[in-house]
């Protein structure tokens, strides 16, 4: 049904006049799209399409450097609505998701503002999102880790080949996953489907390292200090552009990358308070790594909210080795009660001061009266908890948290026969 809808909004040989760079993985898609934002403004006006948000849906639409305001994605709503009503009418199977018609509003934001590039974050695997649908310059697939394995498969093999599933003949992909597991499986993918296949090497990430060391930058926040992760996400994101651009210039590269922002990743919320949304296994190793690296001898004091299926003790674990304390608090929209995640974490790590606070917005001052001079405060675990302790608009912080609320309001009343 996407694929019609855009056919209606774009019909015709030329079709949709933006070029596209569809990243796909487990973790670090986000990061790669943002610099890929930033680094493909060296060679013509980009943006791009991130999910989720943490605070505010606008953050998904990037132009530029700049987050696209309130009036114009209702403006442009306002446009995509009328056909979303119409295929609705036609029955619930041709009713688009939330996913579809918020990838339809980047998609017109993108060709509002006459970008050259976009790079488009795709949802859970590859195969079946609907940002497969489109028509790419580019792939991307950064890594495979443990999440949604209950939908991608229990087997790094299942959901290595769910997330291949983005590869089109002829399209180039960027791999940036070094597990021997997952280049098997993408390498017999891109051979039978006839992709050409780039892999980003460790050689690659280090020649990174050296010229952004070289640029500096006195931010604490920059992303390529210290960063394993990061830098690997950055060397896939440079790795593309060198595809489809040509020779780059990895220099003035590593330079945008440096000055790198956005809302939840690797956030300085106040003096020693960060904030991540690492929310799986695969996310907190690697923050566990990055926090370790720019704080090295620090303890920390961690505020966790855990959401959905996600085995409370495989998610917190990476992060216990420098923990001072952990903070519980419940994580809002999917969230697990912080009462029973309180309750394993206890169990499991019975020498760790562990401290339960149901209200994510008390969960600030608890940390702070728990943290001694020197250490971090990290808030993680969860986006919508980040959301919830957080988020500087009680309005949205509201909405936010009671999301689906006239949905369930109505499945509790009795209603007549």
């Amino acid at each position: 049904m996407f694929r019609q809808a855009l056919s209606h909004f774009w019909p015709g040989a030329e079709g949709y006049p933006v070029k596209l760079i569809q990243v796909a993985g487990t973790s670090g898609k986000g990061s790669t799209c943002q610099f890929l934002r930033t680094g493909l403004a060296l060679y013509g006006k980009s943006g791009c399409y991130v999910k989720p948000h943490v605070f505010d849906y606008a953050e998904r639409f990037v132009i530029g450097d700049s987050q696209v305001g309130h009036a114009e994605i209702l403006s442009v709503w306002e446009e995509v609505k009328p056909y979303c009503v119409e295929s609705s009418l036609k029955g619930d199977a041709w009713q688009l998701s939330h996913p579809e018609v918020s990838l339809l509003i980047a998609l017109k934001l993108f060709e509002r503002h006459r970008l050259e590039w976009a790079a488009v974050e795709t949802g859970v695997g590859g195969r079946y999102d609907p940002v497969t649908c489109l028509r790419v310059a580019a792939t991307v697939f950064t890594n495979v880790g443990r999440d949604h394995e209950n939908v991608l498969g229990s087997e790094h093999w299942q959901r290595a080949l769910e997330k291949a599933g983005i590869c089109r003949a002829g399209v180039p992909l960027v791999l940036g996953d070094e597990d021997a597991r997952t280049k098997e499986v993408v390498r017999a993918v891109c051979s039978d489907v006839g992709t050409p296949l780039h892999l980003v090497t460790e050689r690659s990430v280090q020649a990174l390292e050296e010229v952004a060391q070289e640029v500096g930058h006195p931010d604490d926040e920059a992303p390529l200090l210290g960063s394993g992760h990061q830098l690997r996400n950055a060397a896939v994101a440079a790795e593309t552009i060198k595809v489809l651009v040509g020779k780059a210039d990895l220099k003035r590269l590593a330079g945008r990358f440096m000055g790198t922002r956005y809302v939840g990743r690797f956030w300085k919320v106040g003096d020693g308070v960060y904030a991540d949304v690492a929310h799986n296994p695969s996310k907190t190793e690697a923050l566990a790594e990055e926090i370790d690296q720019r704080f090295p001898g620090a303890k920390k004091v961690f505020v966790v909210g855990i959401s959905g299926a996600r085995d409370p003790v495989e998610v917190v674990g990476p992060l216990v080795p420098q923990a001072k304390a952990l903070v519980v608090t419940a994580a809002g929209y999917k969230g697990q009660d912080p009462e029973a995640v309180y309750t394993m974490l206890r169990e499991r790590y019975p020498t760790l001061p562990i401290h339960l606070a149901a209200a994510p917005r008390a969960t600030l001052n608890v940390a702070k009266n728990l943290r001694s001079k020197g250490e971090v405060i990290v808030f993680t675990g969860s986006t919508y908890m980040i959301d919830q302790a957080l988020n500087p608009d009680d309005r949205l912080r509201h909405l936010n948290g009671t999301y689906g609320w006239r949905e369930s309001g109505v499945a509790q009343q009795d209603l007549p026969e």
